[in-house]
């Protein structure tokens, strides 16, 4: 990869291999780079941010307030210490060129997030983020000596992996003075009537957060010296969140928040209204999908109970039928059994009446008489003719 300013990959300083250009800003361009001084850790422990001060100015002018604001960023982050705030690790000049070397953050800054997006972010999802950057907001405003931070807006607030603010770019940051006459440099739907003749204050930060959530919950930047009202444009907006965009965005400083304190502080109180709601609402989906479950678990089970059952009748009736049949059977055979034995039971006179007659048939055609004197033979044939 190669670049017009840096021939990639090169060592900065004798520590700082640049391996990547990330971006292109109005001050500098920006490129990915790894601490050789830190040999034994991983590519992603030892990854890092190298800003490198734009030297194409046209006028001398121009390029001496440039560097007049790196030199104060590179001030600036040097005597701050917060978690929400990306670290500065060196600053040096090499070669008639200036570079920041600062932490590397894994994530993407709040107008990428809401350009994929495609739309505006949930209620409570802006409400989180606002009170990070109210935290990070009062920690420099009260810090010694205080610091404005004065650029303020979606492109200079990242989220971490861990859903983390971490506020960068503070080339336009400096320390606060009140007696100063300030260098008036503005960010267009984004910065305060007073900061467009440089008398910037904590308050401006405090306008600056109210249109960056405009942004965020309507996807459209905010009109220049207006009031924002989010809710116009998405019905979705909460109405206390609505009206505390409102008062963030006052054209008249002292109808404001006094302090990025004050608005955290509602912040976080409507945050605690509407997350109980959250919750009560996911508990109640789950109780209504265990119910569902157990439902079908339940009619399943009576099912497969009437259908065992029904089963059961069914084999108890096959059975009685098979038992049936067999009885129908068994008196049958039992009838014809009797009827049998009722003609094998005949009077044994009857059996030998017949037997006497076949045998008093003649073998031939000639006839014959039986014998007068044989008292059996009469006895016999007496009896066949008595029945």
């Amino acid at each position: 990869m190669s670049d017009p300013g840096l021939g990639l990959p090169c060592v900065l300083n004798r520590r700082w291999q640049v391996v990547e250009r990330l971006g292109q800003g109005g001050m500098g361009t920006v490129y990915l780079s790894n601490d050789l001084n830190l040999p034994n850790l991983g590519d992603s422990k030892r990854s890092c941010v190298v800003k490198q001060l734009r030297d194409d100015f046209f006028r001398q002018e121009d390029r001496e307030r440039a560097i007049q604001f790196f030199f104060r960023e590179a001030q600036v982050l040097s005597a701050l210490s917060h978690p929400n705030i990306v670290a500065i690790l060196d600053f040096f000049q090499e070669e008639g060129k200036s570079y920041l070397i600062m932490e590397y953050v894994r994530g993407k800054n709040l107008h990428e997030m809401l350009m994929e997006r495609g739309e505006p972010f949930f209620n409570e999802e802006v409400i989180d983020w606002a009170i990070q950057v109210c935290e990070v907001l009062h920690y420099l405003h009260t810090h010694d000596p205080p610091v404005i931070y004065r650029d303020l807006k979606p492109s200079n607030i990242m989220i971490d992996e861990r859903n983390q603010v971490k506020l960068v770019d503070f080339g336009i940051a400096r320390p606060f003075e009140e007696s100063e006459d300030n260098t008036h440099v503005v960010s267009q739907g984004y910065s305060p009537p007073e900061q467009y003749w440089g008398a910037a204050d904590p308050r401006s930060d405090v306008y600056a957060l109210g249109c960056t959530m405009y942004f965020l919950l309507t996807g459209k930047d905010s009109l220049a010296l207006t009031v924002s009202n989010p809710k116009k444009l998405n019905a979705d907006v909460n109405d206390t969140l609505d009206r505390i965009v409102q008062r963030a965005t006052q054209q008249d400083v002292w109808s404001r928040y006094q302090s990025a304190l004050e608005m955290k502080e509602e912040l976080i109180f409507l945050r605690s209204k509407i997350q109980p709601k959250a919750k009560q609402s996911k508990s109640k989906i789950w109780i209504i999908a265990a119910a569902a479950i157990g439902l079908v678990v339940v009619s399943s089970l009576v099912f497969a109970k009437v259908q065992s059952d029904h089963e059961m009748v069914e084999q108890e009736a096959a059975n009685y039928r098979q038992m049936r049949a067999q009885a129908e059977q068994e008196k049958m055979l039992f009838k014809i059994g009797n009827q049998s034995k009722q003609q094998n039971n005949l009077p044994s006179s009857a059996n030998q009446g017949a037997f006497h007659i076949q045998q008093s048939k003649p073998a031939s055609s000639k006839k014959q008489y039986l014998p007068v004197n044989d008292e059996s033979m009469l006895t016999d044939s007496q009896g066949l003719f008595d029945r």
